[in-house]
């Protein structure tokens, strides 16, 4: 296990990168997010729990940020909880995630209130800003099928952006404003409305004057290798694919 990193760097672990259900060795998405001590798990796709445990302490996980409430990207929350349940001496970690989502939860688990047993619950809206740390949290509504908060994170000079699941619109360029790195999805093979494709992860990146990007998100039907094509066919900067247990600094 890699302890929680005290230097003044800001990383993104990819603990899951999968699409809609995980897969052997491939969780779905969910990401460790690490600077001056603190520990953000954003996004608990299912299988990434687990992944998350090889590379920090429970006790670390300050903040855990759901972006939206489809299975891909929070079901393990609920493992989450059994474990904070059944480990009375681990501190409580603050959820944000979309309103209503502790409600979504205590009906996962049969009861109301059952959420507060193991977390402390907080709500998204754009443009919410949460300190942790030294680290700014920024929510930004995106377009998607469900209400879905990206994430920006900022720590002095240095910032990164995740865009969850989300088409391609002027808050996406917004959100990865002169970020050092972007992590997006860009798994729809063809144009949509509610996800990008690796043209649209380039273009986003090259509006918004992104440093570096992270494609994540690749569908089945997207290769790796043509995926990475396209997106350099129009960004002119660096570009890498997300796998698990790959670590990105911002």
């Amino acid at each position: 296990m890699n302890a929680i990193n005290s230097d003044a760097v800001m990383t993104i672990t990819v603990l899951g990168c999968g699409s809609v259900y995980p897969r052997p060795g491939q969780p779905c998405s969910g990401y460790l997010l690490r600077a001056c001590g603190n520990a953000v798990w954003v996004d608990a796709g299912a299988g990434t729990f687990a992944e998350l445990q090889r590379h920090a302490y429970l006790r670390n996980i300050t903040t855990i940020w759901i972006s939206h409430l489809h299975p891909a990207r929070w079901a393990d929350l609920l493992v989450a909880w059994s474990a904070y349940v059944h480990t009375p001496s681990l501190p409580r970690p603050l959820v944000l995630g979309p309103p209503g989502w502790h409600r979504r939860l205590d009906g996962m688990l049969g009861r109301s209130g059952a959420t507060e047993e193991a977390f402390t619950i907080g709500k998204l809206h754009h443009g919410l800003s949460r300190r942790v740390g030294q680290l700014e949290l920024q929510a930004h509504k995106l377009p998607h099928r469900t209400p879905t908060f990206g994430l920006r994170a900022q720590q002095d000079k240095r910032a990164f952006a995740y865009s969850a699941d989300s088409g391609p619109s002027e808050r996406l360029v917004e959100l990865a404003r002169n970020v050092n790195l972007l992590l997006i999805e860009a798994g729809a093979s063809t144009s949509q409305d509610y996800h990008c494709t690796p043209e649209d992860a380039a273009d986003t990146a090259t509006k918004a004057q992104a440093e570096r990007v992270l494609l994540t998100r690749l569908t089945t039907d997207l290769k790796p290798a043509e995926a990475l094509a396209r997106c350099q066919a129009r960004f002119a900067g660096n570009i890498e694919l997300a796998r698990v247990g790959r670590i990105a600094t911002a």
